[in-house]
């Protein structure tokens, strides 16, 4: 078996005159994912809310006589810290992503691996610290090589846990009959209480001639919530607002979806997602605080499993942060860590090597958070709910002129789900 040639690319043209080959490849690799598409990367770095000219693209690629065999998409970026400049190596997409890895086939991922861990520790200059984040147990990466502990130290950090949901029932009663039977009665009170506040639909949309306009009535329900003060929903960034619309376009290979709560026929909870080869990733979801007592949240929650269940997806993937909220879904957290390589002598080894003596002095008091600070911090409560007789209206006539022209809404009753429900408490009784 030849050696591997590994290229260093870091210019966004480079690597689109690989798309063909990297496309195939995610599809033949262990996980094929929307976010190592190279439409999606094209995507993100022409709106990364993040970007700054200091930010260095460095998408490393094997190559086999001429072949693509595997690529890690990374970046590059100067850090300052206490008036020093330092080099620092990560992964290129930290958010809205699932555990970033090396995209290879499974059989070639451990040579692609020490081809490209010998190219940054020995070729790739002006870094002290590497870190590859959210790396799961059966990631590659953590096989890092025997180090020259004179030039070199390693460790593993621990980073936010994956939430996922591995969908084998057939249907939401036999999903819903497969949680705790507490759980049960709080989705049963949820549905309850917002048919008692009025009429309530959950409307749906996949179809790419009219997802720009769902974004919109997501965009404007997204106002509504703690999100708009806490600046961390999806127009906290002009940037961020572009590279939603952006994934909304037809050529994308992950199908966008959005699923909207009404209540007479205003928005009160959302939620926005996108399926690539069999699993549906979950990116945002909001609701109108002025309904938080109704808990609209688990309702749309509720709207999405149905959907993947009924379209065959295999895995819901509700990415990280606030997993014990998650697992009231019966979502199980898949833990992740990340992996630093530090130059030795570097100033962020030696604040590496600050912090572990501190934790040797005073070991910190790690308590399981079981609330959200920042929604907490920015939530608005209200004794009387505005009429929002306009932003009624607004939506009416949105949605009517979508089906004027034929896009595709789907429209489910909240009575179906609380049907559906009812099953799922008689089969867990009998």
């Amino acid at each position: 078996m030849e050696a591997l040639s590994v290229h260093a690319l870091r210019t966004l043209a480079d690597v689109v005159r690989l798309k063909g080959s990297m496309d195939a490849l995610n599809l033949r690799s262990r996980r094929p994912c929307p976010f190592s598409t190279c439409e999606y990367l094209e995507t993100f770095l022409a709106h990364d809310e993040f970007r700054t000219p200091e930010r260095e693209l460095l998408f490393l690629a094997a190559f086999e006589r001429g072949q693509l065999v595997g690529y890690l998409p990374l970046r590059k970026h100067r850090v300052r810290h206490y008036g020093v400049s330092y080099g620092r190596i990560g992964v290129l997409i930290g958010h809205d992503t699932d555990r970033p890895h090396l995209v290879a086939r499974r059989e070639d991922e451990p040579r692609c691996v020490r081809a490209f861990y010998e190219y940054l520790l020995h070729h790739e200059r002006g870094w002290s610290l590497l870190e590859l984040a959210l790396q799961d147990e059966d990631s590659g990466l953590l096989q890092v090589p025997r180090l020259n502990p004179l030039r070199f130290w390693s460790r593993r950090f621990e980073n936010m846990p994956v939430s996922r949901v591995e969908l084998t029932a057939h249907s939401l009663a036999e999903y819903v009959g497969g949680l705790g039977g507490h759980q049960r009665k709080n989705f049963a009170r949820v549905v309850r209480r917002t048919l008692e506040a009025g009429r309530a639909e959950v409307v749906s949309c996949s179809d790419p001639a009219g997802l720009r306009e769902l974004l919109e009535l997501y965009l404007g329900l997204e106002r509504r919530s703690w999100k708009a003060a806490a600046r961390a929903g999806i127009e906290r960034d002009p940037r961020r607002v572009a590279f939603f619309r952006a994934l909304t376009a037809a050529n994308q290979p992950m199908a966008m979806r959005f699923q909207l709560l009404l209540l007479d026929d205003l928005p009160i909870s959302g939620a926005v997602s996108g399926r690539f080869a069999g699993v549906e990733h979950g990116f945002e979801m909001c609701f109108d605080q002025d309904y938080e007592a109704i808990a609209p949240g688990h309702l749309v929650m509720l709207a999405v499993f149905r959907d993947a269940i009924a379209s065959g997806v295999r895995e819901l993937n509700l990415n990280g942060n606030y997993a014990y909220n998650k697992a009231l879904f019966g979502a199980v957290a898949t833990p992740t860590v990340a992996v630093q390589v530090y130059r030795v002598g570097g100033l962020p080894w030696l604040k590496a090597q600050a912090g572990l003596l501190k934790r040797r002095l005073a070991p910190p008091v790690v308590e399981a958070q079981r609330f959200n600070p920042e929604r907490r911090a920015h939530e608005q409560h209200v004794d009387v709910r505005p009429a929002r007789v306009e932003e009624r209206e607004r939506v009416r006539v949105s949605l009517a002129a979508l089906e004027a022209r034929g896009v595709k809404l789907e429209r489910l009753p909240v009575s179906v789900l609380e049907h559906e429900l009812s099953q799922a408490r008689k089969k867990a009784v009998a």
